[in-house]
């Protein structure tokens, strides 16, 4: 009975998804924040269950995850999750009547020369704060993953990233306003395919690569060409994609993930490493709910708002990095050894070890006005290659909820901080240029 129940939530599932998005006023081929979000989501907290409810990933079951009705627990809180998020989103759309408006080719604008100076003064300061951030980490993960082993590789992961004293501030400068620049160029070089242009979006983009894989990070680099593709289809294919074409591109990543599993992670042959991405990807995606229903409330009470955000401990609380917490209660054996991990999960992870069941649906709809009411407010600005740059960033950064927790949205300083140095940009030369209608 239990499998027969596991299976009718798993299949109403995208059918609810698409009945949704369609009241919303999308369609599944369009790039958009909503469409993508949701995917991300759907693929995240969603595929890894099949492997995990029948024991199919040797890796996760190894670690423990052998409870059927939990993760059974974890599909129906999932589904809960992306149903009220999506009702989110048409509430904004069809209540408050905040439809984001047509973005496509025939929008496009092109820049004036102070604001390509601009953006190129602002790939000066990412070169500049990439300079000083390596000067201050003792060693890079992908240059010692060749010369000390895989082991030595993800202590220096660690001490780039978790351990690495307000690695936030780099990280801002580094892979967010990185992303801005080295989409702007690529769209200025489609528009005007000059040398000068050219030159500039390849540095940027070598520069990006280096930034996404420095830690022997796999997704970020993936993520930068799915960026770059979603791009070129806003700014050539009026934001519609085919699906048939996405089959090379998916081919090509492929590969590249399985080549990072088995020079970077010391896997033993092509075939493990295979295995190990799909496992990462789907499995180990999701798998990380099945610890937190574990530890709270049962090893620790419920946080009730302490892992949000504390800037300038305004708060009389210390924020709780809740994903490293269970992961070192999980994984003793590893903070022996200096390796700092943590468990990422779906976003509403965060609200259930915060809020218990209640908080799923509850945030869940917040979080769906959030993205609905972002997706409107990107889309008034003046289609240009910034203005397009922004709304892929603001795609591959609410597209994390897949992967990660809520609040860090509910105080989005990264949003807020791009979109200043994005006004900078389109305001050098003039003032800001808004959109009152679409025009299709």
């Amino acid at each position: 009975m239990l499998d027969l129940a596991f299976w009718f939530f798993f299949i109403i599932t995208p059918i609810t998804i698409w009945f949704m998005l369609r009241i919303a006023g999308e369609r599944i081929n369009k790039i958009s924040i909503l469409n993508i979000t949701t995917i991300s989501i759907y693929i995240f907290s969603f595929i890894g269950l099949i492997p995990l409810y029948f024991k199919l990933d040797p890796y996760n079951l190894s670690t423990g995850i052998t409870n059927e009705n939990l993760v059974f627990t974890i599909l129906l809180y999932s589904f809960i999750s992306i149903f009220s998020f999506l009702l989110g989103n048409i509430f904004i759309r069809r209540v408050l009547q905040l439809k984001p408006l047509v973005i496509n080719s025939k929008l496009l604008r092109p820049l004036k020369k102070q604001n390509i100076i601009m953006l190129f003064c602002f790939f000066c300061l990412v070169l500049l704060v990439l300079f000083v951030y390596l000067k201050k980490v003792n060693k890079v993960a992908i240059f010692t993953v060749f010369t000390e082993g895989a082991l030595a590789a993800s202590k220096a992961r660690s001490d780039m990233g978790n351990n690495f004293p307000k690695y936030h501030r780099y990280s801002f400068f580094m892979h967010d306003l990185g992303l801005i620049v080295a989409l702007s160029f690529f769209i200025l070089w489609l528009q005007g395919r000059t040398i000068k242009r050219f030159v500039c979006f390849l540095f940027s983009s070598i520069v990006y690569s280096f930034i996404c894989i420095m830690a022997i990070e796999k997704a970020p680099f993936i993520f930068f060409m799915f960026s770059l593709i979603m791009a070129y289809t806003i700014a050539h294919k009026d934001c519609l994609i085919s699906i048939r074409k996405l089959i090379i591109p998916g081919i090509i990543f492929t590969v590249i993930l399985t080549s990072f599993f088995y020079f970077f992670m010391g896997n033993a042959n092509i075939q493990v490493a295979l295995n190990s991405l799909f496992s990462r990807a789907f499995a180990s995606s999701i798998a990380p709910t099945y610890y937190y229903l574990e530890y709270i409330p049962y090893i620790n009470d419920f946080y009730w708002g302490k892992t949000f955000p504390n800037p300038a401990h305004i708060f009389p609380y210390d924020a709780i990095r809740y994903t490293v917490e269970i992961f070192n209660w999980k994984n003793p054996h590893l903070t022996l050894h200096g390796i700092t991990g943590s468990y990422p999960t779906v976003f509403w992870g965060e609200a259930y070890v915060n809020f218990g069941f209640w908080g799923i649906p509850i945030i869940s709809f917040i979080m769906g006005n959030i993205v609905a009411f972002a997706s409107y407010l990107l889309s008034i600005l003046e289609v240009n290659a910034i203005s397009i740059a922004l709304n892929v960033w603001a795609i591959m950064h609410f597209m994390t909820l897949g992967t990660t927790g809520f609040s860090g949205f509910l105080y989005d300083f990264n949003l807020i901080g791009i979109s200043i140095f994005v006004l900078i940009i389109l305001t050098v030369s003039g003032k800001l240029k808004i959109r009152k209608k679409s025009i299709v």
